[in-house]
Formats: C-alpha cells, structure tokens, sequence
C-alpha cells in the first residue's frame, strides 16, 4: 500500500522540482515529511501508528528519490566526463548503508532501547542527512 504514495510523490516532485528548478528545497522537504512519519510509530505506537508511518514516508521518500537522482546528476564532477563510474560509486554509496541497516537496527533494538530508538536514530540520520545537502555547490 505504501508504493503508490512513493509513485505518486515521485512523479509530482520530480517534474515539480524540474519546473522551478529547484533540488534542495524538495531534500530539505522530503526529509521533513519522513520525519514527521517517523515520529508516527513514536506518538502513536500501535498499527494505526505504524500504517501513518509507511504512507507518510512512502511519500517523503518519493520525494527524496526523483529529485536526489537530479542532484547527483548535476554535481558529477568534470562535467559529467566520468558519469558512470560516479554514478556506480554514488549506487555503491546508497546500496551500502541499505544493505547494513537490518544488522545495524537490530542492535539499536537489543542494545539501545527498543524499537522506539530504532525510530530515534532514523529521525536524527534524515536530519543529519538534510544537514549534509546544505553545503553542495551549483544546486540551488
């Protein structure tokens, strides 16, 4: 069910963001939608807590993904000379992390606190995250 949030905001904010020619306003956006749903689970800790989460980061996460890929794209360096090596390094970069986070979450939930922390440190990475755009050059 989660998906068709995702699709939805991935079309919309992908041509939107193509229109103004903005990128980092819709980073800066998505990841204040994926912490609002974030903090879901936190407020509300039950299935109805856990339903808001997935839709409302299936759409902050659509967000995220259509206009991070036009990021990307447009600070390759030497103008994009080398884009498929920076491209598989940047995958290599996202799929990492992604793949060691069920390791990682399940020490967060034996050893930090549960499955509250879990949420914890996922709302405090989307921020880091949001900090981390800040300084890009030549994207507005």
């Amino acid at each position: 069910m989660a998906f068709i949030p995702t699709l939805i905001a991935i079309a919309l904010s992908g041509w939107w963001s193509d229109r103004v020619g903005r990128r980092k306003v819709f980073i800066y956006a998505a990841s204040a939608v994926m912490v609002a749903g974030l903090a879901m689970p936190l407020l509300q800790p039950n299935m109805t807590g856990m339903v808001l989460m997935s839709i409302i980061n299936g759409v902050g996460f659509g967000l995220y993904m259509s206009v991070d890929a036009a990021l990307m794209t447009e600070v390759l360096p030497n103008e994009g000379v080398s884009a498929g090596k920076d491209l598989g390094i940047l995958n290599v970069a996202t799929n990492v992390p992604q793949a060691l986070s069920p390791a990682i979450g399940g020490v967060i939930i034996t050893s930090v606190g549960g499955y509250a922390m879990l949420f914890v440190f996922a709302i405090v990475f989307v921020i880091l995250a949001a900090v981390a755009t800040a300084p890009i050059k030549g994207v507005r």
